[in-house]
């Protein structure tokens, strides 16, 4: 079952239906507002797990290698980390460097272990779809924001589940740069603890200080 979701809010594209909701800024000058209200969404501070590409050489290859839980595959077989702008259209990673698709065709994003969010920035990228698919194998789709222009076009975007069932891949489909080329930058993604986890972790952090308190008097 394939769910093509649209609508637009003043923060940018935000779409939900089956438990899934859909964050997709339409401008760079919207990026703060757009993950502020993807980490409100789902409750979180920051994503658990973070991959900003800065510890890589350039040239290197990272399609099919696992990342830290989540793995990146291209049709070319190339996931190539760049730093300059000629790779992504005459924009810029978020910081210096950022993961390069080269040609048109998709890419997909699997976990090691299925994730509750996940959140990032496309650079140069003339639009596509990306599909989510969740453990019980259904499936929601966004058509993305265009954003193949020069300069700082790295736009935010986001997934939430909010149902039962977690978040197994990610699929990018008929996607290209303006030139040839895209990218994607600073991936955010984990899994929301459960409610008793926070209360123990809650009750821990409680003794903690207590105990320090106990020390200091």
């Amino acid at each position: 079952m394939k769910l093509v979701l649209t609508g637009i809010m003043l923060l940018g594209v935000q779409s939900a239906f089956a438990g899934v909701t859909f964050f997709n800024s339409t401008s760079a000058a919207g990026n703060t507002a757009e993950r502020d209200a993807w980490l409100a969404a789902a409750g979180i501070t920051s994503g658990s797990s973070f991959i900003d590409f800065e510890g890589f050489t350039d040239g290197t290859n990272v399609d099919g290698v696992d990342l830290g839980g989540l793995t990146i595959t291209h049709t070319t077989g190339n996931s190539l980390i760049q730093s300059s702008p000629t790779f992504f259209g005459g924009s810029n990673p978020i910081d210096m460097r950022a993961v390069a698709f080269s040609g048109a065709g998709g890419i997909v994003i699997t976990f090691d272990t299925a994730v509750d969010y996940i959140g990032g920035f496309d650079i140069d990228n003339v639009g596509g779809t990306l599909q989510v698919t969740l453990t019980d194998n259904t499936t929601a789709s966004i058509s993305l924001d265009n954003t193949a222009v020069g300069g700082d076009s790295a736009e935010f975007w986001g997934v939430w589940r909010n149902d039962a069932a977690a978040i197994s891949r990610i699929d990018w489909t008929g996607v290209s740069g303006g030139d040839g080329e895209w990218g994607l930058d600073n991936l955010e993604y984990g899994v929301v603890p459960e409610p008793g986890t926070m209360i123990l972790l809650g009750l821990g952090a409680s003794a903690l200080a207590a105990r320090r308190r106990k020390k200091q008097s």
